[in-house]
């Protein structure tokens, strides 16, 4: 399996469907990955984008720290498939030379990823075919005809 780095550029909403959507774009072209992900999981994503943290640790920091105090590390997160809309991904940790793949929601690998400065990486194949060039509008603007708009994290309470 060939895997491709990507990052993350943000989180949109998908106005049709009320779901968040997170934009995995690739490190060259316009290209991007939607991944539609839940209320919760796009604002723990979107914190992090936005450089905000809290006095106590949400899950993904927590889990993040489990990982540090038993020795981890988070060495990565792969987004390995996709069956019947449901896309898959695995946590990279390691210890040592150890390597350990945890199976995990796209969006969780996501926001831990984020929070550890991990590498995140798509199948190269799955990219490929599911990719889309967008040109993401403003909540108030054109959506060009995609139906996904850059959202302000307040928006993700509503839905």
């Amino acid at each position: 399996m060939i895997m491709k780095d990507v990052y993350v550029s943000g989180i949109a909403l998908d106005r049709e469907r009320e779901f968040p959507v997170v934009l995995i774009r690739s490190e060259a072209g316009e290209e991007v990955l939607p991944i539609w992900i839940g209320a919760a999981e796009a604002t723990a994503i979107y914190m992090v984008l936005a450089g905000k943290t809290f006095e106590r640790p949400m899950t993904h920091d927590l889990l993040k720290l489990v990982v540090e105090e038993l020795g981890g590390e988070v060495r990565g997160i792969e987004i390995t498939g996709i069956h019947e809309d449901t896309y898959f991904a695995r946590i990279v940790l390691g210890r040592g030379e150890e390597l350990f793949y945890i199976d995990a929601r796209p969006s969780d690998a996501i926001a831990l990823a984020l929070r550890s400065g991990s590498v995140i990486r798509v199948e190269e194949e799955l990219f490929e075919k599911y990719k889309k060039i967008l040109r993401i509008g403003k909540a108030d603007g054109d959506s060009g005809g995609e139906g996904l708009e850059e959202i302000d994290p307040g928006e993700l309470e509503g839905i």
